[in-house]
């Protein structure tokens, strides 16, 4: 059967979540929240076989050294018919559609090497180096505050790297429902704590992070965790894709790939 490609519409969801159910195993209040808060369907492109989605892909919209980017996010195919071209179909068919509308760059975070190899055969290139640090809680606490997505976003461009890609609006919101965000004095924290006791920050931004993690973890309560931050020389965390009208570099950081 001929596959066709399409932007969603709101009859697609049902379908568009057993596919993510199939694919990445989510629970139903994590869909929820998703299709409740970051959902467009200007933002969702589908493989379409016999009136079904097969495929799918998601993006927000983001910035990198003021031009306009795209991060990709939870792209899919059926089980059954993977190995058939769908997805190489489907994100040629979104490099399209989003250069036309006059986005510049294109970004995605692979979940495995293999996935990896087969972006970097469609022209995506690793970037966006970040360094983990270990921590144990140890020494005294550090005044962290909870605070509100538009408020992280208002306090976050001062803190990132040069060239980083800058994650606003319906992107923080969602964010903020995988993690707690917190700002502290000149410092920026995404974290959540995961099933196994363990801190996962997606994003610590401050001047000296090495030193600050051990006193975060003693202010949330918890033994241990692992610290993403922005390091020049870390593994790539990302891969890039330039669209035309792209100027300078690949972008230099990225956070959020909310997983």
């Amino acid at each position: 059967m001929k596959t066709e490609y399409r932007l969603a519409v709101q009859e697609d969801i049902p379908a568009l979540r057993e596919l993510w159910r199939e694919a990445f195993g989510d629970p139903e209040p994590f869909l929820d929240q998703f299709f409740s808060v970051a959902f467009s369907e200007s933002r969702c492109a589908v493989a379409d076989s016999g009136g079904v989605p097969v495929g799918m892909t998601f993006w927000f919209p983001c910035t990198c050294r003021g031009q306009r980017m795209a991060y990709l996010y939870a792209v899919a195919t059926r089980k059954d018919l993977r190995g058939q071209g769908i997805c190489t179909g489907l994100l040629t068919w979104v490099r399209d559609c989003l250069s036309a509308r006059g986005v510049a760059g294109m970004l995605l975070v692979p979940e495995t090497g293999a996935l990896a190899r087969f972006y970097g055969a469609m022209g995506y290139r690793p970037c966006c180096p970040q360094g983990r640090i270990r921590a144990s809680a140890s020494g005294p606490a550090v005044l962290l505050k909870p605070v509100s997505p538009r408020r992280y976003g208002e306090l976050r461009p001062a803190l990132l790297p040069a060239g980083a890609v800058l994650q606003e609006g319906c992107s923080l919101e969602f964010q903020a429902s995988c993690s707690r965000l917190y700002c502290g004095k000149e410092l920026l924290l995404s974290a959540r704590v995961q099933e196994d006791g363990t801190l996962l920050a997606q994003e610590l931004l401050c001047r000296d992070p090495v030193a600050a993690a051990p006193g975060i973890l003693k202010a949330l309560k918890v033994p241990s965790g692992i610290f993403r931050v922005p390091y020049g020389k870390g593994r790539p965390f990302a891969m890039f894709l330039p669209l035309e009208g792209w100027s300078g570099p690949a972008p230099a950081y990225f956070a959020f790939a909310f997983d």
